[in-house]
Formats: structure tokens, sequence, C-alpha cells
């Protein structure tokens, strides 16, 4: 018991600590004022690769180290098939909630990132706009996340209440309640991807196409805002969406038929139990009390 408590607490130090950096970040991108691009590049690399290292040099060092999951898995298609469809699928369904949620709140069009990202610096600095807003972000945030904190809370409660547990952990890194359901949708898919493939990177795949829609869908509006093309954009999203939603599911179907889905570890405490075990530890709560000073009070 002991030794789940100092996982426990670990565990959530490193995401208070990650929460502090992604503050913080906003200094690292006033830093590099005249190439702002690769300040959020390097504002990423501070605010999750820290605390991944962090955290995994406390847990070897102290002998609680759980199987992490940055190798690289065997590739099979079917499985493959099943992160691309599956990511591209949430990704819309995403898109489509945020777009309904600034659509209810009188807000034009979507608010699809930090505003120093625009079609023109999509255009005049592609591969530092692809690495500074896509790839690196979505590569960090799912080592942290779901390479190193996952498993953590896996060999403490069992898989399905780690996924959920850090998908909303990854919600509320977003720090807005506004754009909370989206990414806690996102996270347990990218949770359960990990556990299916035993590794971090199907889940990076989903992500970043996550990351990379949102930067295919400024481009577009921006270019073709004149065409009117709002008019049309929900409706195509929708059409798309029932595509690869019936794409994933098929992919699914055909391995579960090849019994390569792998079975959930069981919830290994009752469910009170399971939810004190993550959350009631000092580093958690001050994690917790820091988004609800940003997100809810706007006092940071």
């Amino acid at each position: 018991m002991q030794n789940k408590n100092h996982s426990a607490f670990y565990a959530g130090f490193s995401l208070f600590i990650c929460f502090g950096l992604l503050y913080a970040s906003g200094a690292v991108q006033r830093a590099f004022y005249s190439q702002p691009l690769f300040g959020m590049l390097a504002a990423s690399v501070l605010a999750f690769l820290v605390p991944a290292a962090g955290l995994t040099a406390v847990l070897r060092r102290k002998g609680l180290l759980m199987g992490l999951r940055l190798g690289f898995p065997r590739f099979r298609m079917k499985k493959a098939a099943l992160a691309v469809y599956s990511g591209l699928a949430v990704s819309l369904l995403v898109v489509l909630m945020n777009t309904m949620i600034f659509n209810a709140s009188g807000t034009e069009g979507i608010e699809l990132t930090v505003s120093i990202i625009t079609a023109d610096s999509l255009r005049q600095s592609f591969g530092m706009t692809l690495m500074g807003v896509a790839v690196i972000p979505s590569l960090l945030e799912e080592i942290f996340l779901r390479g190193v904190l996952q498993p953590v809370y896996e060999k403490l409660v069992g898989t399905w209440p780690a996924i959920v547990f850090t998908a909303c952990v990854f919600a509320m890194l977003h720090g807005s309640l506004s754009n909370f359901i989206g990414p806690l949708l996102a996270g347990c898919l990218y949770g359960y991807l990990t556990y299916e493939f035993q590794s971090v990177w199907p889940a990076f795949i989903a992500h970043l196409s996550n990351n990379l829609l949102y930067l295919v869908i400024l481009w577009l509006t921006d270019t073709y805002a004149s065409f009117g093309i709002w008019e049309y954009f929900s409706f195509l999203s929708v059409i798309i969406l029932l595509l690869f939603l019936y794409l994933a599911f098929r992919a699914a179907e055909d391995l579960f038929d090849d019994d390569e889905m792998p079975h959930f570890q069981r919830r290994k405490l009752p469910v009170l139990q399971t939810i004190l075990t993550m959350t009631l530890n000092p580093g958690f709560l001050v994690f917790t009390l820091a988004f609800m000073a940003k997100a809810v009070f706007k006092v940071i």
C-alpha cells in the first residue's frame, strides 16, 4: 500500500509540475518573440518532456517504475487502420462539438489554436508550423500522459480507470471548460490505443491526425472564407465523420473476429477507493486547484 501511495504522489506531483510549466510557457514564447513558432516548440519540450523524464527517473530510483509503453509495436495492417480511422473520426467529432459550442455562444468560426498560427504562417514556414503545432506537442503529450503516466495508474487501479483518468488530465491540461469534452473523448481513444498496441506510437498517430486536421481546417477556412465555406462545413464534416466511424468499426470487428483485441485488466479496487487512490494526494489536489483557478475563476 505504501508503494501505491508513493506512486500516486509522484504521478500527481508531475501533473502539477506540467501544469505550472504550461502556465509559464507564455514567458518562454515571449523570450522567442522574433521566432514565435520556435518558442511554442521550446515550451512544449519544457512542459511535457521535463515532467516525463523527472517522473521516470524518480520511479526508477525508488524501484516503482512500471512498464513504459515507449517501444514500437509489431506492425499489423488491421491495427494500423484502426488507429488511423478512429483517430480521424474522433478528430472530426471534436471539431463538430467545438463548432456547436462556439455557435451556441455566438462566436464566429472555430478557435483553432493560439493567435500566432495563421494561414500565412502555414505558407511561409510550413515545416516549423508543422513541427511546433502538430508533431512535437502531440508526441510529447503522448509520451508523458500515455507512455509514462497511464502505466503507473494502470498498475494502481486497473485499465479503464487509468484510461479515463489520464483522459481527464489531458482535458484539464488544455485549461479550458469550453474545450473540455472534446479532449476528454480524444484522450479516452488515445489511452485505449496505447493499451491495445502496448505502445504510445499509435496514440501519437491518432493525436497527430487531430492536430493536422485543425491546421487543414484553418487553411481552408482562411483561404476560402469568401466563398461561404462555413455554410457547408458542418454537413461535410458529418458525412466524413460517419465514413471514418464505419471504417473504424469494421477494423475493430475484424480484430475481434481474429481474437487480437486484448482484454482490459480488471479494476483492482472498489469504485470509491479507485477514485481516492488516483486523486487524493497532494500533487493531484494542487494540480486540480491550479486548473480551477485558471479555467473557472480566471485567477491565473
